[in-house]
């Protein structure tokens, strides 16, 4: 080290790793050593991956991804498949061997991939095949019913367009009939025969349209890029070589950590003793330049004169003195890890009691403190045809207000008020691995006691699905009666020729004609849930409405019937019993308290001696 910039040469830092070899060399040594013991211990992992992709109905995916991530990844799904194939793991652990990826993948016949990747680790292979697999198939199974159930609902309105042609059929052969005898009897009625012609005439065109709409709705039940079940693409395959853990890089990144760390405690060591000698260095080097010196003849020493006594304070107390201990280490600017042990030794009390109290309070609060049970529950509020009977937001208000908690408290029988209630229900909005908001809510229940978290949180779970029950039927059976209004547009449209009916307002239909003033061109609109308009015509149930009024029927009737569209508020992961209470218990209490305890000891014996430092200096 030099003189003027206190820095280090290359040839110092050689000096100073030669000088502290053994710490540069035992440090890397152990942690090597350890981490190979380390190494050699760790299982294999052995990785599979299986992909799914979900299914589709009419262009319509039977559900999210987020949704299905959220849903096979819970414990119950998890534990029921686990418990159908005989695997011993618990809940938690089952949950933490499985990892999910959502896939988004573009192509010409498939606009939009909805697939899901599942990854199962664990240390068996045959284990995280058999694992993955009763996944997918669980997942796979689930759909099927949904799937069956949607694709039914387009069959029964195909079958219903079917019914009503026929029976459009049937008005046009009597009024053929009509016509026909009209012709036979020699006087012909040329209104009665335009109205009977006009009449006739629409209801070909409408068939054509209903024929049409058939067509359609067949093209696309037939091909199998609009309606595909849920299915298994890449199947789970046994693998023949571990896929972890990296035995090698365990060992090379801790030995290069050790290393380093080897050669900062090697210049920590290095510090002390290096001062001493750079105090010593100018000293020897003077004596080497110095020319030897004569040496004089010895005086006669002189007689020692008596030292008089010092007198003594006012209190009568004698003079402290310094001990050789204290003088060095005041004299001593830096303490070395020898002075901070002997400090401690000298101490020693101050760390035992403060031990002793903090072992003691940790028993006392870890025994005394009550243990918390938590299980939790996911709810997805319901849809009926695209809308949300209830956004997440005003689920999470209504669980945390007095009227329900208050509904919630009786079916406990009063146990628990109100405000306790509300500090043991916390919902929050689901965020999946798919990435953003879906239209699901955790719920999570803490209670002192597994049995009341269980029951706490199936009777809140209940108590969320009777209350959004209640507001599902009452949607639903709106979207019905809307459904009816259509049909009536559609029999008024069908029905009435052109000329003959006035403008009257038919259910479901409002008219609205031009307007000069404003250069409002006017038009006919459907009202409802759906709101679609058509351009204005001199008699606003013409034929050239039809088309987009029955697409609005189709869609009413497919979304309202469908179980992909309409679904009512339900629970999709119910609550497990919980087993293990949350939170540290009385023994990580007692170590938590025992580490804060010695550093508070440290601190308090490191204050105390530099109190007792400064009075002996004095």
């Amino acid at each position: 080290m030099t003189n003027g910039n206190q820095e280090f040469t290359i040839s110092d830092i050689i000096r100073t790793l030669r000088r502290q070899y053994k710490v540069v060399i035992g440090v890397p040594l152990v942690v090597t050593v350890a981490a190979v013991v380390f190494a050699v211990t760790l299982k294999n992992t052995y990785r599979v991956e299986g992909t799914f992709e979900i299914g589709r109905v009419m262009e319509y995916p039977i559900e999210a991804p987020p949704t299905v991530v959220d849903r096979i990844w819970s414990k119950p799904f998890l534990a029921k498949v686990g418990r159908e194939l005989g695997m011993k793991e618990s809940p938690a652990q089952l949950q933490n061997m499985v990892q999910f990826e959502s896939i988004h993948a573009e192509s010409r016949d498939r606009p939009l991939t909805r697939g899901i990747k599942i990854t199962v680790q664990s240390d068996d292979p045959e284990k995280s095949a058999k694992f993955a697999k009763g996944i997918l198939d669980a997942a796979v199974a689930e759909h099927e019913k949904v799937y069956e159930e949607s694709v039914a609902v387009s069959a029964g309105y195909l079958e219903e367009l079917d019914e009503r042609v026929a029976k459009i059929r049937a008005q046009i052969d009597r009024g053929h009939e009509d016509i026909s005898r009209l012709m036979a009897t020699g006087r012909v009625n040329q209104v009665e025969l335009s109205y009977l012609a006009s009449y006739v005439e629409e209801k070909e065109s409408y068939i054509l349209h209903l024929e049409e709409i058939a067509y359609d709705l067949r093209n696309k039940l037939g091909k199998e890029i609009y309606t595909s079940p849920t299915r298994i693409k890449v199947e789970p395959i046994p693998p023949q070589a571990p896929s972890g853990p990296d035995r090698r890089r365990i060992i090379l990144l801790a030995f290069a950590i050790s290393f380093a760390l080897g050669i900062i405690i090697a210049f920590f060591f290095d510090r002390a003793s290096g001062e001493e000698r750079e105090a010593r260095a100018p000293n020897e080097n003077e004596k080497k330049k110095r020319p030897p010196a004569v040496e004089p003849e010895p005086e006669p020493a002189p007689e020692p004169t008596p030292i008089a006594p010092a007198p003594e304070p006012a209190g009568g107390e004698p003079p402290r003195v310094r001990s050789p201990e204290v003088n060095r280490l005041l004299e001593q600017g830096n303490l070395t890890l020898p002075d901070y042990w002997r400090i401690l030794r000298s101490q020693a009390w101050i760390v035992g009691v403060t031990l002793v109290l903090g072992l003691a309070l940790g028993l006392i609060y870890g025994l005394a403190k009550p243990r918390e049970y938590q299980t939790d529950f996911v709810i997805s509020t319901g849809i009926v045809g695209d809308h949300w009977l209830h956004s997440p937001m005003l689920i999470e208000e209504q669980c945390a207000s007095h009227w329900f908690l208050n509904e919630l408290s009786n079916r406990l029988n009063r146990k628990y008020d109100v405000f306790e209630l509300q500090d043991m229900v916390e919902a929050e909005l689901v965020m999946t691995p798919t990435k953003g908001l879906t239209r699901e809510l955790r719920i999570t229940v803490s209670a002192e006691s597994p049995d009341d978290c269980y029951a706490l949180a199936n009777n809140l779970a209940q108590l969320l699905e009777e209350a959004d029950r209640e507001d599902y039927e009452k949607t639903h059976g709106m979207f019905e009666s809307y459904l009816g209004d259509l049909e009536k547009v559609l029999d008024r449209l069908t029905g009435a020729p052109a000329g003959l009916e006035p403008l009257a307002l038919a259910p479901g239909l409002a008219v609205y004609p031009p307007d000069e003033e404003t250069e409002y061109p006017g038009g006919a609109q459907v009202y409802s849930l759906f709101s679609r308009s058509i351009p204005y015509e001199d008699n606003p149930y013409a034929i050239s409405g039809l088309a987009l009024f029955q697409q609005v029927y189709v869609d009413t009737y497919i979304k309202t019937r469908s179980p992909v569209f309409s679904q009512p508020t339900t629970v999709i992961v119910p609550p497990l019993k919980p087993t293990q209470p949350e939170g540290p218990g009385p023994v990580s209490i007692v170590l938590i308290v025992l580490f804060v305890s010695l550093v508070l000891g440290i601190t308090l014996a490191a204050v105390n001696y530099r109190l007792r430092q400064a009075r002996a200096g004095t």
